[in-house]
């Protein structure tokens, strides 16, 4: 039996990634995530960490997020500084560097792709989509601000915060 699916189109299998960016990497927690009534994405977070706690930071991440929406990659990089500036992670100058340096990498996504984000300290942020590298930023700074707009305990999306570190097992 024949499977239609669409050109370029293939199952990508984030588990396997985290896998191969952290070799003890397992599923901590996932969830979904909307905004007046719209579904915006899944996310699933991957850690060699036993468990998620206030000292995240210090672990090796991966964050990935399935979109179920399309966007362009301005309001993926607005909608990242506009959260790591409330949550006060890094200095004005920092953030607007990071913009620039996600604005560089971070691709237009359409619905069903997915955006992973791996943060190894000490080795800094590496960005896929759909499983291929895109780029990475160095430094532990750009990692700690940019997964906290998930993981922080002030985020602005606390239910989803609670599914990814299993808060809500």
């Amino acid at each position: 039996m024949a499977v239609a699916t669409a050109p370029g189109a293939y199952a990508f299998d984030v588990g396997q990634l985290a896998t191969q960016e952290i070799p003890a990497a397992h599923l901590v927690g996932q969830g979904s995530f909307s905004r007046l009534g719209f579904h915006l994405y899944d996310a699933s977070l991957f850690s060699g960490a036993e468990r998620i706690n206030a000292n995240w930071s210090a672990h090796p991440l991966v964050l990935d997020v399935r979109y179920a929406r399309s966007f362009k990659s301005h309001t993926l990089v607005q909608r990242s500084l506009i959260e790591m500036s409330k949550l006060q992670v890094g200095t004005d100058e920092e953030r607007q560097r990071w913009a620039d340096e996600l604005a560089r990498i971070l691709p237009d996504v359409s619905a069903g792709q997915h955006l992973t984000g791996v943060f190894r300290p000490g080795d800094g942020t590496r960005f896929f989509s759909d499983g291929k590298l895109i780029g990475q930023i160095a430094g532990d700074a750009f990692g700690r601000a940019f997964f906290a707009i998930w993981l922080d305990p002030r985020t602005s999306a606390p239910d989803l915060r609670a599914e990814l570190i299993s808060d809500a097992r």
